[in-house]
């Protein structure tokens, strides 16, 4: 375990166990990955758990370098659903740095692994899928795709020895980390262990996984980077058509901020609530597909994370209600 200094003032000190709170979250570092990867917890993934639920929480594209602003809220919501924070479920979040974001918080490249140095600020002109982060590509000359930090994670959550209650774990994201949710449903691997449920809830993504074989990953199935083209066509509409994602989005979520303006994303929709409904229209071409997701158009919402992951469907989805 290795604690890292986070971006902006707010910093944050290991917690032990038997102190950890919804207050005290820390840095802790992934084991045995080709290069550094770091998350956000309450405390190490090693030191396992007695919860029953556990979140995965993937960050939006401005994160991957301070403490996320989402956990605490998330975790005292869930606490306070289950009656107490003591029982609330275990929550944990990878970081997927950008080269350019650690450079404006003022954090020296350390060796960790950085993606997306092919993404600009014009988000009109996308970079290359092989180093996007959001769609399964591998970190900046190491072999190792976002959605294998995913896997490692869920492995880590499988072991039975520590996490010996665990019922269920949900990945989730909003925004950017939406985006990275919904490929990874098609594509990821999705496994903990035998007897533990896996459930996704993609968040208010700017773009959305078309299964069109004549564009460009991530917008479609054309050109895949290592880990998404190791899923055929096939199993990735098998995969989507047997694994549960709840999809949300504010009805005032409009404006062009942040959003993804290329031609590709463009002819999804103007904005990303009218996105969400033209892929909720879309899915009725798979009906498999469709069974599997549920749509929420959450009323008055812009594009706030902590709202949307603290609004009651979201906590009772979930915890299983």
């Amino acid at each position: 375990m290795v604690a890292m200094t986070a971006c902006a003032a707010w910093t944050v000190a290991f917690a032990a166990v038997a102190d950890a709170s919804p207050s005290s979250v820390s840095r802790f570092r992934l084991e045995k990955l080709p290069a550094p990867v770091y998350y956000d917890a309450v405390h190490a993934l090693e030191s396992g758990d007695r919860c029953e639920v556990a979140v995965v929480v993937v960050h939006g594209w401005g994160g991957g370098v301070k403490v996320s602003g989402e956990l605490v809220p998330l975790m005292k919501a869930l606490g306070k659903a289950v009656g107490t924070e003591d029982a609330a479920p275990y929550v944990v979040a990878p970081l997927f740095p950008r080269r350019r974001l650690l450079k404006k918080c003022g954090v020296p490249e350390d060796g960790r692994a950085v993606w997306n140095d092919s993404w600009g600020q014009d988000l009109s002109k996308p970079g290359v899928s092989g180093d996007d982060w959001r769609g399964g590509g591998d970190a900046v000359g190491v072999r190792l795709s976002s959605f294998e930090v995913i896997d490692s994670v869920f492995t880590l959550l499988g072991d039975k020895t520590r996490y010996p209650a665990l019922k269920r774990v949900v990945l989730t994201g909003f925004s950017a980390g939406g985006q990275f949710v919904g490929r990874y449903v098609a594509v990821g691997k999705g496994i903990v262990r035998d007897g533990v449920e896996v459930r996704y809830a993609a968040m208010a993504p700017s773009t959305e996984l078309y299964l069109d074989p004549d564009v460009t990953w991530h917008y479609g199935l054309k050109d895949r980077p290592r880990y998404p083209a190791m899923t055929t066509d096939a199993q990735m509409l098998e995969n989507l058509s047997s694994r549960c994602v709840w999809r949300a989005c504010g009805t005032e979520d409009v404006k062009s901020g942040g959003l993804d303006n290329s031609p590709a994303a463009m002819a999804q929709g103007a904005n990303r609530y009218e996105r969400f409904r033209n892929f909720e229209a879309y899915l009725k071409k798979y009906p498999g597909w469709a069974k599997q997701v549920s749509f929420h158009a959450l009323e008055g919402l812009g594009h706030k994370s902590i709202r949307a992951q603290t609004e009651k469907t979201f906590i009772e989805y979930v915890l299983g209600k």
